[in-house]
């Protein structure tokens, strides 16, 4: 017979030394009471422990007497990097003990699909928006201290508290994924990797061809570009899976219609994403034909939805749909002054309609939150 204790009980004798040596430290009865958004705070709280130690290793073996800010082995580089990873992991962990729901119907082999892109969006997502914080700090501290130097504890300390700050935040985050939380994350990914490819970019005129001349070459902007649109797709396709049960919920208890249809809605924004991804895939240098085929796809289900979102959401909130003719009207009349009457050029039409469907869909997914409470996570 095995005297291996079962990991169960090891992790219930490890609570337990720790819950003692906190009541030996700390003698007074504590009165925050044990819920999921408490023991959320504690795993963030370690996440960050974890990342300072971690980062202080690194930074120890890294660095070598005076180093500058920016560099090839410096802490803003470095630190940089240890941000990105760490707010991807400590993110991803988080939203296995919570995942989103799956898709009402589909096969088990999808929804296990579903959950790995659903974990992979959630991380990348993540680390996106903590290399862009991140590298944003570091530039502003490079222009406005020039010429400076730090020595090994500096650097280190640097390093330590951007991976403690980027796996605290990955973490609450992570594991509290709301429609109208994962929207804004979409829109603050997107708007933020675009712009850091517009200004990464080498080739300074792309602005009079298109948005895909980003994604073009293999230099810096093109695999920030491509690679933004690949995970904004993977993230909008996991928003169509989030919003099933609350559509599902809204519609069950909505008056009868017989031209509601929630599931063509879902369906429509995974369809959405993985058009979305596959223009990043895809780069125009790459195929042409094949590049257009995702945006053109990605275009006319969008119009599809919003044109026939009073029949297949009957029922749902009239200032909303009145805001969506209102886009509706917006999106037509930008490609009217585009094509035919050519006040802009494309790059300037794709600017203002990704404003706009931006716009909406921040503003879908909250009043879908309003309508319906929020589906529970459950805590592993």
């Amino acid at each position: 017979m095995s005297t291996t204790p079962e990991p169960g009980a090891l992790a219930g004798r490890t609570h337990r030394a720790v819950d003692a040596i906190f009541r030996l430290l700390y003698p007074g009865e504590e009165s925050v009471r044990d819920t999921a958004a408490a023991r959320r705070e504690v795993r963030a709280l370690t996440a960050a422990v974890i990342a300072a130690v971690v980062g202080a290793a690194i930074g120890l073996i890294a660095f070598h007497g005076s180093v500058q800010i920016w560099g090839p082995v410096s802490p803003g580089s470095i630190g940089l990097a240890f941000a990105g990873v760490v707010a991807a992991v400590a993110a991803a962990v988080e939203h296995v003990r919570s995942p989103l729901p799956a898709i009402p119907g589909w096969p088990r082999g999808a929804v296990r699909a579903q959950r790995i892109v659903n974990i992979l969006a959630i991380g990348l997502v993540h680390a996106g928006i903590a290399l862009l914080f991140v590298g944003v700090t570091i530039s502003i501290i490079v222009r406005g201290f020039t010429g400076l130097n730090v020595d090994v504890f500096t650097s280190t300390m640097i390093v330590v508290l951007l991976g403690a700050a980027a796996g605290y935040a990955a973490t609450l985050s992570g594991g509290d994924v709301t429609t109208s939380r994962l929207s804004t994350l979409f829109a603050v990914f997107m708007t933020g990797g675009i712009v850091v490819a517009m200004l990464t970019t080498s080739e300074a005129e792309w602005w009079r061809l298109h948005f895909s001349e980003l994604g073009v070459g293999a230099g810096v902007s093109g695999i920030i570009f491509n690679s933004t649109l690949i995970v904004g797709g993977l993230l909008l396709a996991s928003l169509g899976s989030l919003m099933a049960p609350a559509l599902d919920a809204w519609a069950s208890a909505a008056p009868r219609s017989r031209t509601r249809n929630v599931t063509v809605v879902e369906w429509g924004f995974v369809g959405i994403g993985v058009c979305l991804a596959g223009v990043g895939l895809v780069p125009v240098n790459v195929n042409l034909i094949v590049h257009n085929t995702f945006a053109t796809g990605m275009a006319v289900i969008f119009g599809v939805i919003l044109i026939g979102l009073r029949w297949l959401l009957d029922g749902f909130s009239r200032a909303f749909m009145l805001f969506s003719d209102v886009t509706l009207i917006g999106i037509a009349l930008s490609a009217v002054l585009f094509w035919p009457v050519q006040y802009y050029n494309l790059a300037a039409f794709e600017l203002v309609a990704a404003g706009i469907i931006f716009a909406w869909l921040i503003i879908f997914l909250r009043h879908l939150d309003a309508s319906v409470p929020a589906p529970a996570n459950v805590e592993a």
